[in-house]
């Protein structure tokens, strides 16, 4: 089947082009589609009129998608050889919008990656996400937890890192002061309008997405009310439901509440806090495991909370945090705080370039 080619521009580019879709977005995605753009046209002059192929839509072309064979382009100079060995070495799946320069996982990697490789320099960056760091031991990315944790969650074994599993996009093993090891699982956040959403609920195999609206959290039977419960076969034997109370998330705290909470941005925050509890049952030299969401100061939209869920809080960090029990709260760094215990060496300019907004670090990177 033919499938017709459909290019997209920016406005005021003279080349007519379609442009409809920039106005659909959020004003930061505007702000940072515009910006990763200018980095490509600035640095690869040569590409400025090669747009990529968007992965999820076959046909459809856009200029912040770099074009087929220039995958390397998207990483910080000098780590792109060493991330897909590790890739390689560890069967993590790159995403397949590595080639969109707003890749969220890319840009993972372009800040965390480095910091793998100088240990010492990743203490002073990540101190506002380590309390009373001394020392950072090593950094995974698309963390899967140990080797039991698919069968626990009842996930695909024929899933891996970064797909079909349950993966944390870092985790960070390190010293406090006391000398206590701890992980930091860290989720990112670069554009995203909103943590995920359940898989189930919009699968193709769901015929009954009713019982999803009417489910009630206080008598729920999964095997007959949720979709990714129900046991059909490997998509369907989630166990997510009956390991809520030992990762401390309370559904009493939903109250009366009709309908799946987790049908929205809770699904992900769920998943990542069973995968913390996991850890910390298996990890007998862990003395601690924590969730930590590191953002942009600029993208506010995936912070918003459903409006059946605002009554636990005015922010989805808040509300989530109403939630727990006895599992360390979810906190939130943003990425320009991380800067601002940067150096200025060659990888905190790039970043400053491609990324942060510069003025938000005024008075350290101009004395």
């Amino acid at each position: 089947m033919k499938i017709e080619s459909k290019f997209h521009g920016l406005p005021g580019d003279d080349n007519g082009l379609d442009c409809r879709w920039f106005e659909r977005l959020t004003e930061f995605q505007k702000s940072m589609t515009l910006r990763q753009v200018e980095f490509k046209n600035t640095n690869w002059p040569e590409l400025k009129d090669k747009y990529g192929e968007f992965a999820k839509r076959r046909g459809y072309y856009y200029p912040h998608i770099l074009p087929a064979g220039h995958l390397e382009k998207n990483f910080y100079t000098g780590i792109y050889n060493d991330v897909q060995h590790y890739l390689r070495d560890k069967d993590i799946e790159l995403h397949t919008e590595a080639l969109n320069l707003l890749s969220s996982q890319v840009c993972c990697f372009n800040f965390l990656f480095p910091l793998k490789k100088d240990l010492e320099k990743a203490s002073r960056v990540l101190q506002p996400v380590l309390p009373e760091v001394d020392k950072v031991l090593d950094i995974e990315f698309e963390y899967t937890g140990p080797e039991s944790t698919t069968m626990w969650l009842g996930e695909p074994p024929s899933g891996k890192r970064g797909q079909n599993r349950t993966s944390i996009d870092a985790a960070v093993w390190w010293l406090d002061r006391k000398e206590l090891k701890k992980l930091t699982l860290i989720e990112w956040k670069f554009t995203e309008k909103s943590f995920g959403t359940c898989g189930g609920y919009s699968s193709n195999g769901n015929t009954n997405r009713r019982k999803c609206h009417n489910l009630r959290v206080q008598s729920i039977n999964p095997e007959q009310d949720c979709y990714v419960a129900s046991g059909k076969d490997d998509r369907t034997t989630r166990r997510y439901w009956e390991h809520l109370t030992k990762a401390g998330i309370s559904l009493e705290r939903f109250g009366e509440h009709q309908g799946c909470p987790f049908i929205g941005p809770f699904y992900q925050l769920m998943r990542q806090y069973l995968l913390a509890a996991h850890c910390r049952d298996c990890m007998k030299d862990i003395s601690a495991v924590d969730v930590v969401v590191i953002a942009f100061q600029g993208n506010r939209n995936f912070l918003r909370v459903p409006r059946h869920l605002r009554h636990l809080g005015n922010n989805i960090v808040a509300a989530w945090n109403n939630l727990l029990t006895t599992a360390p709260p979810l906190r939130l760094v943003f990425a320009e705080e991380l800067m601002a215990n940067a150096e200025q060496d060659s990888w905190a300019k790039y970043i400053l370039n491609r990324y942060v907004t510069l003025e938000i670090l005024e008075d350290k990177w101009t004395h």
